[in-house]
């Protein structure tokens, strides 16, 4: 007969997928007011982690987007009224992004995954008319969108050494929802939603290990540009939003991964 500890719950704990992975969402608003402690959080931000050539695409349309490791900038750390720590490799330990000083000025998510299944993650409220200009290398192209909302499509993919790729594109959902057919693993089904346009060219990606995050922001002076719609507000205290994307946990474990070919051939 199982004995049952007073204040703990004879129930199992649920656990994840194997091929899941575990994020904290936080989207921070500062106020345009206070661009100067902005400016500091990103120099401690390491934007040199993307490719130049995303980095290039990024900033000509006002995103902007780099890497943290496990401890927080002092700066990051404040804004979020943290204390900065290291999240132990593997361990599931998590720094509590949900406890947020301000609630009203974050917002936190807990957001488990399944490699290669899409998470979304909205960032502005809903354009009635959005006139959107692109920069590419061919030069610039527009169109205006009806009811327009801007989204993060966030997709892990996990690796065998435990780690997570992280791959977040922008989009726009817009107009009215309608159907749509939609190809999920060689199967045709009919899915329902408004029509997305997606911004592949500006997808940022980052390999991270548990505690590490990635962080998109905005160029403060873009005005009018997409990262500018997608990460700002205005009203009678304008805001500009970072939104990170911190790995929390995963289920990797070494003994479902599969051996390397040399140690494989030697084995046989």
């Amino acid at each position: 007969m199982p004995i049952t500890v007073p204040g703990k719950s004879p129930l199992v704990a649920p656990q994840l997928s194997p091929d899941s992975a575990v994020f904290d969402v936080v989207i921070v608003r500062i106020p345009c007011s206070e661009q100067a402690s902005a400016q500091k959080i990103w120099e401690e931000i390491d934007e040199q982690h993307l490719p130049a050539d995303l980095r290039t695409r990024l900033a000509q349309n006002g995103f902007r987007a780099g890497l943290v490791g496990t401890t927080l900038p002092i700066d990051l750390s404040k804004l979020l009224d943290l204390q900065s720590q290291p999240a132990e490799q593997g361990s599931g330990t998590t720094i509590a992004l949900a406890d947020l000083a301000q609630p009203i000025r974050n917002e936190h998510r807990h957001m488990p995954l399944r490699s290669g299944r899409r998470g979304e993650v909205v960032t502005s409220g809903t354009y009635d008319q959005l006139p959107v200009l692109i920069r590419t290398e061919d030069g610039v192209c527009g169109q205006t969108y009806y009811q327009a909302q801007a989204v993060l499509a966030v997709t892990p993919t996990l690796l065998a050494d435990g780690r997570v790729k992280i791959d977040v594109a922008p989009e726009l959902h817009h107009d009215q929802p309608r159907q749509r057919w939609v190809g999920d693993q060689g199967i045709l089904r009919l899915e329902a939603g408004r029509p997305r346009r997606v911004f592949d060219e500006l997808a940022a990606s980052a390999t991270l290990s548990p505690g590490e995050m990635l962080i998109l922001g905005c160029l403060p002076d873009r005005p009018g540009s997409l990262g500018h719609n997608f990460f700002s507000e205005s009203g009678e205290q304008p805001v500009q939003k970072l939104v990170i994307f911190r790995l929390v946990q995963t289920q990797h474990s070494s003994l479902y991964n599969p051996l390397p070919p040399a140690a494989e051939a030697e084995r046989n």
